[in-house]
């Protein structure tokens, strides 16, 4: 083998050399001939920088999107019961004049701009823009007092970038490289969520690279991202330019792969419609690592680095069958860790190892009757952590019992409580109007039921009802400490063009249980209301 390559590069040198006349010293075409490639087009000699070798001709920009506008109206989402112990209310109220009622109303917009550009045969670039991103109407007046106000400014941040990365077709897969958001909506969508419903209000994004393969009939996936990359130098020099990490071993690492069976949407459809029965699957593991930190809003040295020693693992496994007019879909999570060190002080003698085992889980059976009749039956459950509070929005203030959310840890009890085990729904899985979606934040630290039909009844027109039925995983994290949340009734109204407009109304009406009594007043929780609007307006 290594004698027939030598041969071949002997005859190959040879059959150039006798094609190409031997320059002389000084002759312009002595620096062609070393180099035959050197002007061949699109190819960069080695020796000189990497240079733009795109063909403009090939360029192709293709941009869709959305811009839409939505209104809230909630009553009574503080419930009526009064203060918890850490909060006025569970709900934030009127500061001016309550009238006997506690009502909010909201209305925002975003202009959703997503572009591809198709720069050759297999190439691509992806970029995501939110342009006045869920921009509260009246927020930005111009004028010096409110009533003066004559004008509108712009946010201080009018344009964010979500995602931009670029992909390439390779003779064996498909790489990615840049921050990009999940490449497919991945099962259920309530652990791993792209954002990409015209509802949605946050999407998981990361710089990451990744590459995707078929084989077997199956999408293989492995991915590296830089979930972290810790302070810069330029914190210590500012005039260098780009600033570096300045500490690799302050960065957060995460490492994913996974596995699928996945058809596409109009796949799917096409096959739904000939009642073909299909499977499809996926199994995903990432690990995520971080070795040091740096105490927050301090200078980079010795004496501010914090010990972190973070080791974490995710596990997910999602199966769906479409079996004649049913579907039948299942996805489990698990989520593990291990912090060596979890305070922010690095001075603090105290280092305690705390750790975290949180499971969810979703369930759900689908009957779609007819074309215009779907009906659907879930099931979702979510572990919960014994401290108080939900901890689906903690911060650092400490809680009590009563209180609404808190940390899920405490290091500074007796016993000390290094757990913690509550998990938590991804916020753009909402599978209610008040509770889970406006009060709580999201579903943690519970288990539902929630049976839904929805049909047509004109062409362009649906109505979806729905009841969630709520129970506490931890009694101890709900405000009155008892376990039933509630039972919510949300009826809504879609009306969608075939293309460029959908619109839809929502009612929904909560019974809030005696999980949310307030004990200590000897308050009983009252009904809530809710009214959303979204209008959008697809290109």
């Amino acid at each position: 083998m290594r004698c027939a390559l030598a041969l071949s590069l002997a005859l190959a040198a040879g059959a150039a050399s006798a094609q190409t006349p031997t320059p002389r010293p000084g002759d312009e075409g002595a620096a062609a001939a070393r180099e035959p490639f050197r002007d061949a087009p699109g190819v960069t000699p080695l020796h000189e920088p990497l240079r733009d070798t795109a063909n403009a001709r090939d360029t192709r920009i293709r941009v869709r999107g959305f811009f839409r506008t939505r209104g809230d109206v909630g009553l009574n989402w503080d419930l009526g019961r009064g203060p918890t112990p850490s909060l006025p209310a569970v709900w934030p109220t009127p500061y001016a004049e309550r009238a006997g009622r506690n009502t909010q109303t909201n209305l925002d917009m975003r202009l959703r701009l997503d572009a591809t550009a198709d720069i050759g045969w297999g190439v691509s670039l992806h970029g995501r823009l939110h342009v006045l991103d869920n921009l509260r109407w009246g927020s930005v007046p111009e004028g010096e007092f409110v009533g003066g106000a004559v004008n509108q400014s712009s946010p201080p941040d009018p344009i964010q970038v979500r995602q931009l990365y670029a992909q390439v077709l390779l003779p064996f897969g498909m790489l990615y490289a840049g921050r990009m958001g999940a490449l497919i909506d991945w099962g259920t969508g309530f652990f791993i969520n792209a954002g990409n419903g015209l509802d949605d209000d946050f999407g998981d994004v990361g710089d990451r690279v990744a590459f995707v393969a078929p084989l077997g009939g199956l999408l293989w996936s492995v991915a590296y991202e830089l979930t972290a990359s810790g302070v810069g130098s330029d914190a210590l020099r500012p005039e260098i330019k780009p600033a570096f990490d300045l500490d690799p071993s302050d960065d957060v690492r995460t490492f994913a792969f996974s596995v699928s069976r996945w058809d596409a949407p109009a796949t799917r459809d096409r096959r739904l419609a000939a009642r073909r029965t299909t499977v499809n699957f996926g199994l995903l593991g990432a690990y995520r690592s971080q070795s040091w930190d740096l105490a927050p809003g301090s200078t980079p040295a010795i004496n501010t680095a914090i010990r972190r020693d973070l080791d974490a693992f995710v596990g997910d496994a999602w199966l769906r069958a479409d079996v004649g007019s049913f579907t039948f879909e299942g996805e489990f999570a698990y989520v593990g860790f291990r912090i060596g060190n979890a305070s922010l002080d690095p001075a603090a003698a105290l280092n305690v190892e705390t750790t975290g085992q949180q499971i969810g889980a979703l369930l759900r059976a689908d009957w779609r009757a007819s074309p215009r009749f779907f009906a659907r039956v879930e099931f979702g459950y979510a572990s919960g952590d014994s401290r108080p509070g939900f901890g689906a929005r903690p911060t650092n203030r400490a809680a009590r019992a009563g209180d609404l959310d808190g940390p899920q840890l405490d290091l500074t009890t007796t016993p000390r409580d290094t757990n913690i085990n509550n998990f938590r729904f991804h916020p753009n899985y909402r599978v209610d109007l008040i509770m889970w979606r406006r009060i709580i934040g999201t579903v943690t630290d519970a288990w539902y039921v929630r049976p839904m039909v929805r049909g047509r009844i004109w062409s362009m027109l649906s109505v979806e009802a729905s009841v969630i039925g709520s129970v506490a995983v931890q009694p101890n994290s709900t405000p009155s400490g008892r376990a039933p949340l509630g039972v919510e009734a949300d009826l809504g109204l879609v009306y969608e063009q075939e293309h460029g407009f959908v619109a839809r109304l929502d009612y929904g009406l909560l019974i809030p249980l005696a999980g949310w009594t307030n004990v200590v007043r000897g308050v009983d929780p009252t009904l809530a209301h809710a009214l959303h609007l979204v209008m959008a307006f697809r290109y």
